[in-house]
């Protein structure tokens, strides 16, 4: 800005010289100079100084509008911004009540429970350890619940009490490695060994003769076989792929749980104690 101003100051500077050297002559002789002769001189004179200064100072101020408006721009993209953030939080928080509510919702039609009595229960956490797959609910012992019992969600089963206090109980999912379910197939109605295989990883149904028909898509249940951990009938999981290698001893099929577990919120705990807990 000081180089701006540098160049209009010096050139003012000798525009008073000229002017008080005009205003000396015309005192000293009165007709040098006529009025407009004057006039005309000054008006040249001033006119250079007055567009170098317009000059000087246009680009300022362009500048400084420039500015304001780029402010006003960045303070409005940061409401509009905090204004999409709260509506994306909106939406989600929507699509998780929306989500309860319908596990809520199949929780309170369970066919294949019978006259088995349900304690409903809330999912309130996950057990701190990276050795087994489970969660805790908010109903305990005082509420009847007790170890053995199955637990399901609105798709069907998601695992078995394995500790309780009086006020929780913990839960252990059907995908942990150490979780072993007996299960029926459609059609053949043959009777298999489901066993988890850990996080992210779908299950395993060993135990079937080669060569069954399994189409992708079926739908597995308990078996309910004498002695074992679940009641019979209730859906179990769902074949995601089925294939019957040479000369295999058994038909390899790869399961999947009907929900997904890690967004349970809502479950049943079917307060059914098995005979004995030496099958599955």
């Amino acid at each position: 800005m000081s180089r701006l101003l540098a160049r209009p100051r010096s050139t003012l500077l000798v525009l008073l010289v000229v002017g008080l050297t005009l205003v000396t002559v015309s005192f000293r002789s009165p007709n040098a100079f006529r009025l407009g002769t004057v006039r005309s001189l000054v008006t040249d004179l001033v006119n250079p100084v007055r567009n170098a200064v317009d000059g000087a100072f246009r680009p300022l101020a362009s500048s400084v509008r420039g500015a304001v408006d780029y402010q006003q721009a960045e303070a409005e993209i940061r409401t509009l911004k905090a204004e999409v953030a709260q509506a994306e939080l909106a939406a989600r928080e929507h699509q998780a009540a929306v989500a309860q509510l319908d596990q809520l919702s199949r929780l309170l039609h369970l066919p294949w429970a019978g006259s088995i009595p349900v304690q409903p229960a809330e999912v309130i956490g996950t057990t701190p350890s990276n050795l087994q797959l489970s969660f805790v609910i908010d109903r305990g012992s005082a509420a009847g619940v007790a170890v053995g019992n199955p637990v399901v969600g609105g798709g069907g089963l998601v695992g078995r009490v394995v500790a309780v206090t009086s006020s929780t109980a913990t839960v252990l999912e059907i995908t942990d490695p150490t979780s072993v379910v007996g299960v029926r197939l459609p059609g053949s109605g043959q009777v298999g060994a489901m066993t988890g295989r850990g996080l992210g990883a779908p299950m395993s149904v060993s135990l079937i003769q080669p060569g069954t028909p399994l189409r992708r898509g079926a739908i597995l249940v308990t078996s309910g076989l004498q002695g074992g951990l679940f009641p019979p009938g209730i859906p179990a999981a769902r074949v995601r792929s089925v294939s019957n290698p040479l000369n295999a001893l058994q038909e390899q099929i790869s399961v999947v749980p009907l929900q997904n577990l890690s967004s349970l919120a809502y479950v049943d705990v079917l307060r059914w104690v098995p005979t004995s807990g030496s099958g599955a």
